[in-house]
């Protein structure tokens, strides 16, 4: 493993117990909540004035539709990231959840993948959205042309590091980085997928460290511990299982 590949203590390690700022994640909700009901009933009374042009009709209610299905998906971030449900855990590679993760970006990304497949004992649904956001969270903004993917195997922990080539996060950025609803360096809101990820570290007895990627750029590492027992049984292009609220 690279030297810039290990955690470090300046980086500061980010665990869910440090996100308590309970005021803050309800104004979130409150916030998206309103955004997606404002749609609803907007496009609800555009079609009913509109009720005599199918066309028109079929516009809103496309709309409507829409706006639904991002509240469902808001509430089962939600559901996911309280522990409503236990969640059930099989081994699971690394390099799988990385191909996955990585096989529908624009931006360039580089593959930096272990010989050596790092397993680790993760729940498949949470791993591959928490994961995919997060990718999807560093390569939404301009600044990014490319994105560093890298799995080591160092003693009996399973690296995950993600890099990218964007503008450096400020030190505030850094600290509010895995808070749910948070924005930074213009990139768009990600509700709890961020969160997700330092949720996935922290039930698998893991940890995050996010930091500054010299020149530039912002560095992500994921460290979680390697499950000797079994290979994983799941192949790469293995698709997202649907999970509902």
């Amino acid at each position: 493993m690279r030297d810039e590949d290990a955690p470090s203590v300046g980086q500061g390690i980010l665990h869910p117990e440090g996100m308590q700022a309970t005021r803050d994640v309800a104004a979130g909700i409150v916030h998206e909540i309103n955004n997606i009901l404002g749609v609803i009933i907007g496009n609800a009374h555009l079609a009913k004035k509109n009720a005599s042009d199918p066309a028109a009709i079929e516009k809103y209610m496309g709309e409507v539709r829409n706006a639904a299905e991002e509240g469902r998906e808001l509430m089962r971030d939600l559901a996911a990231f309280a522990g409503d449900n236990p969640l059930q855990t099989r081994v699971l590679s690394l390099n799988d959840l990385v191909r996955n993760a990585a096989s529908d970006l624009e931006v360039g990304i580089t593959l930096d993948l272990c010989a050596r497949d790092p397993v680790a004992r993760l729940n498949l649904w949470l791993a591959q959205d928490a994961l995919g956001r997060l990718i999807q969270f560093m390569a939404a903004t301009k600044t990014v042309a490319s994105i560093r993917l890298a799995t080591r195997v160092v003693g009996s922990a399973a690296v995950l590091t993600i890099e990218d080539d964007g503008v450096s996060p400020s030190e505030q950025d850094l600290r509010t980085i895995f808070t749910p609803f948070a924005k930074i360096d213009r990139r768009p809101n990600v509700k709890l997928g961020l969160a997700k990820m330092a949720d996935l570290a922290f039930r698998s007895a893991g940890f995050v460290t996010a930091g500054v990627r010299e020149p530039h750029g912002l560095r992500i590492v994921l460290t979680l511990p390697v499950d000797r027992d079994a290979p994983s049984g799941d192949g790469p292009g293995m698709p997202l299982p649907q999970q509902g609220v």
